[in-house]
């Protein structure tokens, strides 16, 4: 009993990016804890090319987790990490087909405009509920060969950009990799020459989310790969499914959200060469997920809707899957994290993380490492071959 309610414990800390159901204010918080986990992780040596995160935490608020909590934040971002390198690493040929030409789009914009319409962009990432998350540093900023080739938003909450922005400006290590940029929307979204893009927007408002990509001028034409960690499960199925469409399907027309996905319909080519990779909670039909589910929602305040509703304790790697399909991918494959170790990470990966610190209590780290998945979704041939291994 005591190591359930250890465990219970231990899992609600890793539960991230509540900024979907929250208010700002508790937005901030939320986001502030998801990043000591990610410094502490990085502290403990499991990340060891992530030398930004520490630069979001206030060094009067930083803690040292213990070992189950810093490995099973590893496996967390380890793959999603992983997943993302995959797609930055992949050829750009079939990315290099579309020249942007579209030099006289609207003349009020900034001045830098000027040098973005300059690069010809291969990929683009989008993190949706991305919080204080350090992955495009990690994986962009710190590489010249990505430089000025990939274009990366991170969207969250307007107060939760504000923030990440104002540690930006305090810290030349954050600053420098941006080249040059500036603020828009009254300095809750940032824009830069080095691709590097900050969104205000809500989830819960998939309407509000397009709108605002659009204007952050996303490129619907280049290979996507969007990102979420934590962030679907606080939405209701509903509202999950309409964000879920906008990732597989949304060309940048509005009118193409009336367009049919089934196969072998026209729409398919609407939106070619998307992908989404999700760590979300799951799996939770058994009496650690409801309980899991109730201190989330008592203590936090912030419940799983998508859980929560009528059938929401079913959700499992199958019902994921069911919904990607739904929404529009083609190859899907959702994997519980103690399946999903050894497919996209190395043994040497693992072997270094597992013995840097000592893991006592293997049974309640698979207990809670059961209760989250990744679940790849692809829509086109790019991202089929891209993520082949995890699909198969």
């Amino acid at each position: 009993m005591k190591t359930r309610r250890r465990a219970r414990s231990i899992l609600l800390s890793n539960c991230f990016s509540l900024s979907l159901s929250l208010s700002s204010s508790l937005a901030k918080i939320a986001n502030d804890d998801d990043e000591q986990n990610n410094s502490s992780c990085a502290t403990a040596g499991h990340l060891p090319n992530d030398i930004w995160s520490v630069l979001f935490v206030n060094k009067k608020h930083a803690r040292r987790n213990e070992p189950l909590h810093n490995l099973g934040t590893f496996y967390r971002v380890a793959h999603v990490r992983k997943a993302i390198e995959m797609f930055l690493m992949t050829g750009d040929e079939e990315a290099d087909e579309d020249e942007d030409d579209d030099d006289d789009e609207d003349c009020k914009k900034r001045a830098d405009e000027e040098k973005e319409k300059k690069v010809k962009y291969a990929k683009q990432v989008i993190n949706l509920g991305s919080g204080y998350d350090t992955s495009w540093w990690c994986l962009v900023g710190s590489k010249k060969s990505f430089t000025n080739r990939v274009k990366w938003y991170d969207v969250d909450f307007a107060e939760v950009i504000r923030r990440k922005i104002k540690t930006i400006e305090k810290h030349e290590a954050l600053r420098e990799p941006l080249g040059v940029y500036h603020f828009e929307r009254d300095g809750s979204e940032l824009r830069s020459t080095s691709g590097y893009n900050l969104v205000s927007a809500d989830l819960r408002d998939a309407e509000e989310l397009k709108e605002m990509l659009m204007e952050a001028r996303v490129d619907w034409q280049l290979p996507t790969l969007f990102v979420t960690e934590v962030a679907l499960s606080y939405l209701n199925g509903e509202k999950c499914e309409k964000v879920l469409r906008m990732c597989a399907t949304f060309d940048g027309d509005k009118s193409s959200d009336r367009v049919s996905i089934k196969e072998g319909n026209d729409s398919n080519r609407l939106a070619a060469n998307r992908a989404i990779v999700s760590y979300e909670a799951m799996r939770l039909n058994d009496e650690f997920g409801r309980r899991m589910c109730k201190n989330v929602r008592e203590q936090r305040g912030t419940p799983f809707l998508a859980l929560e509703e009528e059938n929401g304790s079913h959700v499992d790697c199958a019902s994921v899957e069911a919904m990607l399909v739904r929404c529009g991918f083609d190859a899907v494959k959702c994997r519980k994290m103690t399946d999903c170790q050894d497919v996209l990470l190395s043994r040497a990966e693992i072997y270094r993380a597992e013995r840097l610190e000592m893991l006592d209590e293997r049974e309640e780290f698979n207990l809670i490492q059961s209760h989250y998945g990744v679940s790849i979704g692809v829509r086109g041939d790019y991202f089929a071959r891209t993520f082949r291994r995890w699909l198969t």
